[in-house]
């Protein structure tokens, strides 16, 4: 019968074994880490008759979260209520909630390619008569990010990075 030190030094022998295999397994598989790309977003409807762009500095996390819609109501995030009537990658129809009104919610994403794509929400309250949102966002990719600019880094079309969106913090002079 074996002893429980002996019991316990082959299980740690065991360990580092299968540790020591992950470790080579890991030095193998090659990481292939995208660096960040400019993308342009540029308001092209709103109901409130404004206008804008701006060219971000995307990595991969952020480029994903342009198709998302996460609507604020007078500075109040609008929180989802139950779950959403439609939710397809290039649809989502559900209802939120902000400040005690609800609101439906519809977003539509429209892809001329995989890094040229619109995406518009629509807004409406659904207990007072007070006007729809509607607003419409394209984005579009121009290329690599310029010299100095870090993922999230913002500025206005073809000008300096002004902030950084990931961390809300405006950006020094460069």
């Amino acid at each position: 019968m074996s002893s429980p030190i002996s019991t316990w030094r082959l299980a740690m022998v065991g360990l580092i074994l299968t540790l020591g295999g992950c470790e080579r397994e890991v030095a193998r598989t090659q990481l292939n880490f995208a660096p960040p790309s400019l993308w342009r977003v540029a308001v092209v409807e709103d109901s409130g008759g404004r206008s804008a762009a701006v060219d971000v500095c995307a990595n991969p996390e952020l480029i994903a979260s342009f198709a998302r819609v996460e609507p604020r109501i007078n500075g109040l995030p609008c929180e989802l209520v139950g779950k959403p009537a439609k939710a397809s990658a290039n649809e989502r129809i559900a209802r939120c909630e902000a400040g005690g009104a609800r609101y439906g919610l519809y977003v539509t994403t429209t892809r001329q390619a995989s890094d040229d794509f619109t995406v518009r929400f629509a807004l409406q309250p659904l207990q007072d008569s007070g006007g729809k949102i509607v607003q419409a966002r394209r984005y579009q990719r121009l290329g690599a990010c310029p010299a100095g600019w870090s993922a999230g880094d913002q500025g206005p079309p073809g000008g300096r990075a002004t902030s950084n969106l990931l961390s809300g913090h405006a950006l020094a002079v460069r």
